[in-house]
């Protein structure tokens, strides 16, 4: 039997086990069923994962990876050099729901193991560090995509920046959580574009103020 480098069977033990959780949850991604779904021996898997928690951290990673390439790539590719006090930010706001929303669409398996992910770590002491790590990715991305807009067009916010990029993360995150619950993707649409104008409001008017 040819030898298959560790690396290879981390992937493949990876993408096993991002199915299990998607189809059966984390209780029913035992090493067991992951190791039945990748086609290794169990003996394989604690060769190349030492736990299931292990195996779980390394989901969550491959996970993060995907979306920091994708989020990256739309933040290269938005357009946010346009003249005009609000179209910089404006189109920032929406390249980023935009992308989130082709992430979930693209792979709703992935969504569903995110989110299985990020309740096992509220239920795990241990695990706590992988929920924080994930969305303190997701609020640092979209904190650096505001500053970003507002650098280069010369736009001004009167809010904190923070607290525009928790906004976005925490809307973005409801919308895409009920999709998945209601399948109703025209209203998901109609809601990401809803949501921007509420954070372009909250820019706008501060905190505790009534947008003009």
């Amino acid at each position: 039997m040819a030898h298959v480098p560790a690396t290879v069977r981390r992937a493949q033990i990876i993408e096993a086990a991002t199915a299990v959780i998607a189809r059966d949850g984390v209780a029913g991604a035992t090493t067991r069923a992951i190791a039945r779904e990748a086609g290794v021996t169990l003996a394989t898997l604690h060769y190349v994962f030492a736990t299931k928690d292990d195996v779980l951290v390394g989901v969550l990673e491959t996970l993060m990876g995907k979306a920091k390439q994708t989020i990256e790539q739309s933040m290269r590719q938005s357009d946010v050099t346009r003249s005009g006090s609000r179209e910089g930010l404006a189109g920032a706001l929406h390249g980023l729901a935009q992308t989130y929303w082709a992430m979930i669409q693209d792979d709703l398996g992935s969504q569903r193991v995110q989110y299985e992910l990020t309740l096992h770590a509220l239920r795990t002491p241990q695990a706590a560090d992988m929920g924080r790590s994930l969305y303190g990715y997701y609020l640092d991305a979209a904190e650096t995509l505001i500053r970003d807009a507002c650098e280069r067009t010369g736009e001004t916010v009167h809010a904190p920046v923070r607290d525009l990029a928790h906004l976005t993360v925490a809307g973005i995150d409801g919308i895409l959580l009920q999709n998945l619950v209601l399948a109703d993707h025209e209203q998901a649409r109609r809601s990401l574009d809803n949501l921007v104008r509420a954070v372009l409001a909250l820019a706008a008017s501060g905190p505790g103020e009534e947008a003009g």
